[in-house]
């Protein structure tokens, strides 16, 4: 008796196609935790001054003032360069794509570029003048309040306001350290509101702002840089903002859809504020 299956049907058999997903990209916060400066129209470069000080000296009643001090300037200069990607459609693959092709390319390069800016950004970390932690170690909130500490002690006080930014793999150091009551001093209210609101970024200790950003990249041994900066630490110099395009292209029958942006990602001061080097690995309990 012939049966006849599925196998023997394939010619005949449409495959359905679901709504496609998209890969999900981490948070950028970067840009809104420091400083932005936008390059005017005919301009390069932007050239920040930074004023010195001066000395107060004891004065003696009827003798003239003489000691006049030295008013001193210094300043940093920064400029942009372009970054971008693109993609290709082809008429073909558009005629025969489900997905909408356009949106679907303007999504995947405008989430691309926002990680890149991010990624820039959280480099520079590691260039911070001086630091708490060392690799290896886990983060807890000593740690943290040993870095505002020195930040409002040193000789020239960090300008506030101040932010922290982290890996998720270190904050849930934190999280332990509040969750916990045996381990902490802290009010159950705080606590309450800290584990309701978990990975919100809302989280504030001694008025600071606790972000994370899992674009942080950790080295091979599972350390990663954060870092607890004040706002005038960086700048995000801004060229222009990130544009989009669709250009077609006759001959090869298909249009590029593409995104460029101009800007830099500097620090303008390492002393105002701490590098955090520690243990990023995947947390098991």
């Amino acid at each position: 008796m012939a049966i006849t299956t599925t196998a023997d049907l394939t010619a005949g058999q449409i495959a359905m196609v679901g709504e496609a997903r998209f890969t999900y990209e981490h948070r950028a916060v970067w840009t809104n935790l420091v400083t932005r400066m936008t390059l005017d129209k005919g301009e390069k470069s932007k050239y920040i001054p930074k004023f010195g000080t001066v000395t107060a000296n004891d004065l003696t009643d009827g003798i003239d003032m003489t000691e006049a001090q030295l008013l001193t300037i210094t300043g940093t200069t920064h400029t942009t360069d372009e970054a971008g990607c693109k993609v290709i459609i082809t008429k073909k693959l558009r005629a025969q794509l489900k997905t909408d092709g356009y949106r679907a390319a303007g999504k995947v390069i405008g989430n691309g570029m926002g990680k890149k800016i991010d990624q820039d950004g959280l480099t520079l970390f590691s260039g911070i003048n001086a630091g708490i932690g060392t690799a290896s170690n886990t983060f807890s909130l000593d740690y943290m309040l040993a870095a505002i500490s020195q930040c409002y002690g040193q000789a020239e006080p960090v300008p506030l306001p101040l932010a922290m930014c982290i890996h998720p793999h270190q904050y849930h150091a934190i999280q332990n350290n509040i969750s916990i009551p045996a381990t902490t001093t802290m009010s159950p209210e705080f606590q309450s509101a800290a584990l309701r609101d978990y990975y919100r970024g809302n989280e504030k200790l001694w008025n600071v702002p606790i972000f994370i950003d899992g674009n942080i990249a950790a080295d091979t041994a599972d350390d990663a840089y954060g870092a607890l900066f004040s706002k005038q630490m960086f700048i995000y110099l801004v060229g222009w903002e990130p544009e989009t395009w669709v250009e077609e292209d006759k001959s090869l029958r298909g249009w590029e859809i593409g995104i460029v942006a101009d800007y830099a990602c500097v620090e303008e001061d390492g002393t105002y504020g701490r590098y955090l080097l520690f243990d990023a690995a995947a947390p098991t309990s």
